[in-house]
Order: structure tokens, then C-alpha cells, then sequence
């Protein structure tokens, strides 16, 4: 007997079977499905990978065509100034006038960035400023593929703006007469040195010779109560007495401070205790190599006159010049009044008109005319071929304009401002007196001096555009007229007198000030009593320290306190056709992208 195999369940049947078939399809079906579009989500990661790679790699790219501008204008410092038509990078619609037979419908050319083939760059100069604002506008594009990115920089060499406070050499200026005598070729010759006790003994200013010195140098402190609102630098040691406030970044080039292999030196061996040091450097001291400041106006001159780099000149004006910025409503002009006796023949339009007639520069009112913007004002002695004035013409009341000299100021010397007999105050010289309230850009520049008779401030403050400069050739000087009342048996003076116009209360100046050969300081410093607060809200450089005031014991005893804070905004947008630092390198002053060019 045959027995049967049994089942748990029911027997198959073909449409059974079917369904199962079925289910399996859709199975292998939902896993390619699957498969599919995680392959899809790969390739797709993985151009957005390559996409981003070409994102930031075209950046780089960009970045990398500033770098190489910027190698091409420090080995030439005047490669901005025409369109070299080997650079391939340069090739293009938007630059500019040349020689190369580009035109606004050139196609760009590019130059592949060292060691990544595949990425190139192209760039586009605009210079068309920068005569005046000595900074050139850079966009550079960087290619990677079909990917573009565009950044604007802003070049610039190093300027004095970056400092508050710059010195060369930290003694009183070897041309005050007051302390030297008059054209002491002696002093001349000996304290023009720096005063590095590291030095050897021979090689020092005398002042700072520890034997055998003859002492007659002698070196400004900083002592209680100075501020200094901003970085400082001096090419000198600089002297402090008592506890001075230093706020920004403060740099030497003394070489005691100078890093070793073991670390820097401590902040003692930066500076020299004139007595009871305590100075507080909230940003810290510490070493930086010399800054050369230019000895002349130079090509200054080239601004005022009608030539390829300006074509509409500022202001030439001849022999002591008085000038007003006069406060400005609303939307109305800036203007500013002038009073130029010894200017003659036609000026540049828009300077004023020679003469006494009614409203000419040499009329009891001057003449009114707009300030120069973005321009130069700049005040020449008088040119040796002309006879007059004399060195003493301008010494009467009014002779220079606008009341001064002011009355009670003249006479017979000694008993009138001991000023104006002064070698420095010929009235062949060309010497500016300005005060008043700026609207707008502008730099005055002067061969001879340029004096603050008053107030120089911003119509906008300290937080608009307002800016001002101040270069003279000689020295930037704060009014002071003195006068001498007493005398011992040998006639040397032992009493003095402020005179009219003697700013006792304090003064303040907004700008950017430039002394090339000498100093900015205070008309008779030493005399007369303390004078309040010299406040100083901008930048200056100078070749020797300018004393402002005397102290006893740290404490300020007659002339001004100082002041000084730093107008950070000229860093990065220094006056019109200010004069930088000989040879300075340029750099990178500002960074930004732009919507991609190409």
C-alpha cells in the first residue's frame, strides 16, 4: 500500500503562483528604483561638489590676480601710470586709454595662476583718481571653468595716515632760535642724530652721550597728562617723564627694542627715563624699522598748473597768504576767503583775481571764492626775480590781510611780537594763516610755513567726509604773539606778555598735517603761562619734536597740553595729493566682492 505525502495547508494553484511572480518584480523593481536614485543623488552631490570647488577655487583665483598687480606695482612704482601691453591680464574692454589697440569691444585676456593651470584671471585698473587720492581701484576676476568671481580692492602705499604720531628725531627742532640761536650749523650738524643708547658714543646726539657730551641737544618728554589717541611711531628714542597715556599702537625703531632669539627685550629698554617713568601703552611698544619722510614738496607744483595730470589745477597763490574756511549752510557751496597781496598776474579760474580792487585777493575783504575739492592750494614764496615786497612790507598792522599782523602786535622792536622779527616771518616767504570751518576735501601746501590763527575744524565733525591737509615744507605752527615787558641790566627779556590774538582758552585743528623739514609746534612755547589744551583730531608728521608747552615735574607749566586723537578714516582716505613716505610699498587697503564682470 502506497502512502501519500500530507501538506500543512492547502495544494498551489497556477494563479497563485502568478502572484508570487508578480510580487517579486515589484520588489526587484522598487530596488532599482531605489538604486537609481541614489545614483542620481550621487551625481548630483557630486556636481554641486564640483560646482562649490569651482566657487572657491575662482575666489582664489580672483585673489591671486590682486597679489600679481600688486608684484608688478612694487617692482615698478609707476606701472599704474600707462597700460602695459605685454600683460595679458590687462587685456580687455575697460582699460582705458593705451597704446595696445584695445578697445571697448576687445575680448578679455587671461593668465593661469602659478601651479593651477585650469584657473586663470584677468583684472581692470581704474587709476583715474589716483593722482589725487593716491590709491588705484583694482577689480580682478578669477576663472575656474565657466565659474566667475570679481573682487575690488582698493591699493595704496603706506601712508603717514597710518599714524597719529610720527617723528624722525626726537629732540627740539636744530632751527629754534629761541633755544639755538639763529642758523647754528653746529647744532644743525650734531642734532640731527638719533639719540640710540645702543649707539656708540661718537654716533650719538650729544644729549645722549653719558661722558664727554656737550649737552646742548635737547629731547621734548612726553610727561603726565599727554595722550595720544592713536598709533605713534618715531625712527627715534623717544623720552618720557611721569606717566603719559599712549592709547594706540606705539612702534620704535630704536634697536634696544628690537626682538632677539630669546623673546623682546623688556618695555624699558624701548623708551628713555627722563625722570620718574610710568608711561601706560594700552596697545603696547615695540620695534619697526625707519620711515623716510620726503625732504621737499617736490612735484606739488604740478597740481596747480595746467598739465595731463590735472587738468582742472587747484590754487597757486604767491608770498604770505591769509586764508578763511567759512562755515557752510545746507547745500550751499564751501567756500573760503583769501587774501593774497603779493599773488600777481591771471590766476587758475576759480582762485580769485589779483589786485586791490573790490573783491580781489589784495582788498581789505579779500576775495571769496569756492573751495578747491579734491585740489591743491599751494602758496610759493616769492620768485627771486621780483624786487618787492621787501622782507619787512607785510610787518605793519594788516600788511598780510584780514587785520593781520593784528594791532597792538606791531611797532618798534622788541615791543611788538617778538614773531615777526624772526627770520622765518620775511614777508618774501610763502607763509600761510589759516583757521575757519572746512566743508569738503582739500590740502594746502606751503614753501615756507603754515600757521593756525584760530579754530580748523570739520563742518561735519568728526563723522562725515570732511578732510583737510597740511604739508608744509618748513613748519606747521599754533599762534602765539608775544611780547617782551621786562628786562634785566643787560637787556635780556625777563617778563613777557600773550598779545591779542593768543588763543588761551585752547585750541583745536582737524587735519592731516605733513612738516618735511622741521616741526609742528607753538609760536613762543615757553612763554606766557599754560595755555589750556592743544586738541589735535587727525595726523601729523614731522622731522624734529615740535614743542607745544614746558613742564616742571611732569606738569605742564606754560604753552598747551596735548590732545591728539587719531582720525582713523585717513588710513584709508588721506587728503588730495598728500605726500607719502619715500619709498613705501603699496598694499591692500580695502577688500570687497562685486557681481562677477566676465
Amino acid at each position: 500500500m502506497t502512502t501519500q505525502p500530507t501538506s500543512d495547508g492547502p495544494p498551489s494553484t497556477p494563479r497563485d503562483r502568478g502572484s508570487s511572480i508578480i510580487l517579486v518584480l515589484t520588489c526587484l523593481t522598487a530596488v532599482a528604483l531605489f538604486a537609481t536614485v541614489a545614483l542620481s543623488a550621487a551625481v548630483g552631490s557630486l556636481r554641486t561638489a564640483d560646482r562649490s570647488t569651482d566657487w572657491n577655487q575662482a575666489l582664489s583665483a580672483a585673489e591671486a590676480g590682486v597679489a600679481d598687480y600688486l608684484a608688478r606695482l612694487n617692482k615698478d612704482d609707476g606701472y599704474w601710470t600707462s597700460v602695459d601691453c605685454t600683460n595679458n591680464a590687462l587685456k580687455g574692454p575697460l582699460n582705458g586709454t593705451n597704446t595696445c589697440g584695445w578697445s571697448g569691444t576687445t575680448t578679455p585676456g587671461w593668465l593661469p595662476v602659478p601651479g593651477a593651470p585650469d584657473s586663470t584671471f584677468h583684472y581692470d585698473v581704474d587709476s583715474t583718481s589716483t593722482y589725487s587720492t593716491g590709491a588705484i581701484k583694482l577689480a580682478s576676476t578669477g576663472k575656474v571653468g565657466d565659474t566667475t568671481r570679481t573682487v575690488e580692492v582698493r591699493l595704496r602705499r603706506g601712508g603717514f595716515g597710518e599714524f597719529l604720531y610720527y617723528t624722525v628725531y626726537e629732540t627740539t627742532d636744530p632751527a629754534d632760535e629761541r633755544v639755538y640761536g639763529i642758523s647754528n650749523a653746529t647744532v644743525q650738524n650734531e642734532c640731527t642724530r638719533y639719540n640710540w643708547p645702543s649707539l656708540p658714543a661718537s654716533q650719538q646726539r650729544p644729549e645722549g652721550r653719558s661722558s664727554g657730551g656737550y649737552g646742548y641737544c635737547t629731547t621734548i618728554n612726553f610727561v603726565t597728562g599727554d595722550v595720544i589717541n592713536g598709533p605713534m611711531h618715531t625712527n627715534d628714542a623717544f623720552q618720557v617723564t611721569g606717566s603719559p597715556r599712549f592709547k594706540g599702537t606705539t612702534t620704535t625703531s630704536n634697536p634696544g627694542c628690537r626682538a632677539s632669539e630669546s623673546g623682546p627685550p623688556p618695555i624699558t629698554a624701548c623708551y628713555v627715563n627722563g625722570g620718574s617713568a610710568s608711561p601706560v601703552f594700552e596697545r603696547g611698544l615695540a620695534y619697526r624699522a625707519e620711515i623716510e619722510l620726503p625732504t621737499s614738496i617736490g612735484d606739488l607744483r604740478q597740481y596747480v598748473v595746467a598739465s595731463p595730470k590735472a587738468p582742472v589745477p587747484g590754487c597757486l597763490y604767491t608770498g604770505p597768504t591769509r586764508i578763511k574756511f567759512l562755515p557752510t549752510t545746507g547745500s550751499a557751496t564751501p567756500q573760503m576767503q583769501v587774501w593774497s597781496k603779493f599773488s600777481t598776474g591771471t590766476l587758475n579760474p576759480g582762485c580769485g583775481t589779483t589786485g586791490t580792487g573790490s573783491g580781489a585777493l589784495g582788498s581789505s575783504t579779500g576775495a571769496t571764492v569756492d573751495v578747491p575739492q579734491e585740489r591743491l592750494i599751494l602758496v610759493e614764496d616769492v620768485p627771486a626775480s621780483r624786487t618787492t615786497p621787501t622782507v619787512s612790507t607785510c610787518k605793519t598792522t594788516g600788511g598780510i590781510g584780514d587785520g593781520l599782523p593784528l594791532a597792538g602786535t606791531t611797532g618798534t622792536y622788541p615791543d611788538y611780537d617778538v614773531n615777526l622779527n624772526l627770520a622765518e616771518s620775511s614777508c618774501r616767504y610763502g607763509t600761510v594763516y589759516v583757521q575757519g570751518v572746512l566743508k569738503g576735501r582739500t590740502t594746502l601746501a606751503a614753501d615756507n610755513n603754515i600757521i593756525v590763527t584760530g579754530n580748523l575744524t570739520y563742518a561735519s565733525g568728526r563723522t562725515g567726509t570732511d578732510v583737510l591737509g597740511l604739508i608744509a615744507k618748513n613748519s606747521v605752527r599754533v599762534y602765539h604773539p608775544m611780547k617782551c615787558t621786562a628786562r634785566n641790566s643787560s637787556g635780556v627779556c625777563t617778563t613777557w606778555a600773550n598779545l591779542a590774538g593768543t588763543m588761551s582758552s585752547g585750541v583745536e585743528v582737524n587735519a592731516a598735517i605733513l612738516t618735511l623739514q622741521h616741526s609742528f609746534s607753538v609760536q613762543q612755547y615757553h612763554e606766557g603761562g599754560r595755555l589750556g589744551t592743544l586738541k589735535l583730531y587727525g595726523s601729523f608728521a614731522q622731522r624734529f619734536r615740535g614743542p607745544v608747552g614746558t613742564s616742571s615735574g611732569g606738569t605742564t607749566v606754560t604753552g598747551y597740553l596735548k590732545d591728539y586723537t587719531y582720525d582713523t578714516r585717513l588710513r584709508y582716505a588721506p587728503p588730495p595729493f598728500f605726500l607719502d613716505p619715500v619709498r613705501s610699498g603699496w598694499g591692500q587697503k580695502t577688500f570687497g566682492e562685486l557681481t562677477p564682470r566676465y
